[in-house]
């Protein structure tokens, strides 16, 4: 259950496309082998109230990636590498001299305290793939 949440400086939309950047960071997720692909969520959300540094025209992606537990602390670094190089390669390209900083956090989904019991996500994908 990897879920990437992201959020940005107001204005980074009109430097890159999010949209493609949401879909390399789930292609990444799911081409590291540990990211099942039916339990990929990816979502952006634009920064409505900010203040960063001294006040200048600054962007930022802050993401945080939730997994789910049982993955050992090396699939879970190699997992942030992997997602960190991709977002990184997606970005800087667009953004250039651009001042912008880019932040990766890795959580862990306590299983005792998550629930999820209403998915037809893995369904779909099984029937698509068919």
């Amino acid at each position: 259950m990897p879920h990437l949440s992201f959020e940005y400086s107001r204005g980074l939309g009109d430097l890159t496309d999010l949209d493609a950047f949401a879909s390399r960071c789930r292609d990444a997720l799911a081409a590291t082998g540990a990211c099942p692909l039916g339990g990929i969520r990816v979502r952006g959300f634009e920064a409505g109230v900010q203040a960063v540094a001294d006040g200048g025209d600054y962007h930022f992606c802050d993401m945080v990636l939730r997994l789910g537990q049982g993955r050992d602390a090396a699939t879970r670094s190699r997992i942030a590498d992997a997602l960190y190089a991709a977002a990184e390669a997606g970005l800087r390209p667009d953004l250039g001299d651009v001042p912008f900083i880019l932040s990766l956090e890795v959580q862990d989904i306590q299983a005792e305290f998550s629930r999820k019991s209403w998915s037809t996500i893995h369904t779909a994908l099984e029937e698509t793939a068919r």
